[in-house]
């Protein structure tokens, strides 16, 4: 089993909104309780925000694109944009924080920290002039311990 589908969005904090729908869409064939659910739309909507505001500036016209890619294993979510370049320095140090309270109460890269502790595996990488942020969560977190059924 794989799905794949995509969306594209302006980059326009109006487009979370869609975005978490979108999401939901894709995540609804799936037995998925709602802990796993809150968390991989959280660390979406913490990647898209920081493509909205960082990479393209809040500038409606550019777009980002995210694709859903389910699979046996898990879930994958690639966001791909082409903005400034990410830099890579900042998700070093979200990496290397500790992650206490005070840390996630601070503004500067606390949406990378959100989306380090929702997704099992968080990267990005810069190829044909583009942004690609690939965020992954396995099924095996869930309750069941079963691979979720689906399309």
């Amino acid at each position: 089993m794989s799905v794949a589908n995509d969306i594209a969005l302006p980059a326009a904090l109006t487009s979370l909104s869609p975005l978490a729908e979108w999401l939901a869409q894709q995540l609804a064939p799936y037995s998925v309780d709602e802990a796993w659910r809150f968390a991989i739309d959280l660390a979406a909507c913490e990647t898209a925000t920081n493509i909205i505001r960082y990479a393209l500036h809040e500038d409606a016209d550019s777009l980002f694109r995210v694709e859903f890619v389910a699979s046996e294993v898990g879930l994958i979510l690639r966001f791909t944009d082409a903005g400034e370049i990410f830099p890579t320095e900042r998700l070093a140090a979200a990496r290397n924080d500790a992650f206490d309270d005070d840390a996630l109460l601070t503004e500067s890269g606390r949406g990378l920290k959100l989306i380090l502790l929702s997704v099992d595996n968080f990267n990005v990488e810069r190829r044909d002039g583009k942004n690609i942020a690939i965020l992954e969560k396995g099924w095996s977190g869930l309750k069941s311990k079963n691979p979720p059924t689906g399309r």
